[in-house]
């Protein structure tokens, strides 16, 4: 009988043993295929500069806000302290005296054209703790425009905001010969004051970027 039980036992123990042997080897090869998905991923879509501010300059030209009475702006191109990227040396400062309700528009000195698909795009913004609201306005490929909201700068320094892009911005080539893109077409700030009466908002932007991969091509011809 003890025989028995000791067999029965030993029996129980190597299914168990052989279980959890298959489930870790089930783990580890899950684990494998994340890891896979991860580097293709990382392969397929990479970050490209799409403003760095190195070559462009920003004046007031570029600049425009809703007046109520009192209220001005101004924008500088500065290199004391940019952001924590590589060869980051110059950089937009953005300052407005203004309150709650106004809009700054900021109008970008070149094209900024993403070509590619695009997944997020991000901006690099020195926060001085005003809980203004920055945002930028993309027009997709059909040439509708779209604002998309990057984030409050209630936050002290320099930080990487990051918006997606959506399936509601069209941005896919129709046609082979023809090749559409988006636009960032203008950068939004609306101030955020605690006070009835104006106050001055500071800010500051470094290099605006895209996480793109290339486009998918439709190389099958339907004529057969």
């Amino acid at each position: 009988m003890k025989k028995i039980i000791y067999g029965c036992v030993s029996l129980l123990l190597c299914c168990s043993i052989g279980i959890l042997y298959a489930q870790d080897e089930k783990a580890k090869e899950a684990q494998k295929v994340l890891e896979q998905e991860k580097q293709l991923s990382d392969q397929v879509y990479k970050e490209v500069i799409i403003e760095d501010f190195e070559t462009t300059d920003y004046t007031d030209k570029n600049i425009s806000l809703r007046v109520v009475k009192d209220e001005k702006a101004g924008v500088s191109m500065r290199t004391d302290y940019p952001a924590p990227v590589q060869n980051s040396k110059r950089y937009l400062g953005v300052k407005v005296f203004a309150k709650s309700g106004s809009v700054l528009t900021i109008i970008p000195a070149k094209p900024l054209i993403i070509d590619k698909y695009c997944k997020y795009i991000n901006m690099w913004v020195y926060g001085k703790n005003f809980s203004g609201e920055l945002s930028i306005l993309v027009k997709d490929a059909n040439g509708n425009i779209k604002r998309l909201v990057l984030g409050k700068l209630n936050f002290l320094g320099w930080r990487k905001l990051s918006v997606p892009i959506t399936d509601e911005i069209a941005q896919e080539d129709k046609y082979l010969a023809q090749k559409r893109n988006i636009e960032i077409v203008k950068i939004l700030y609306n101030p955020s004051t605690l006070e009835r009466l104006p106050a001055w908002n500071y800010f500051y932007i470094d290099d605006i970027t895209a996480i793109v991969r290339e486009k998918y091509v439709d190389r099958q011809s339907d004529e057969w």
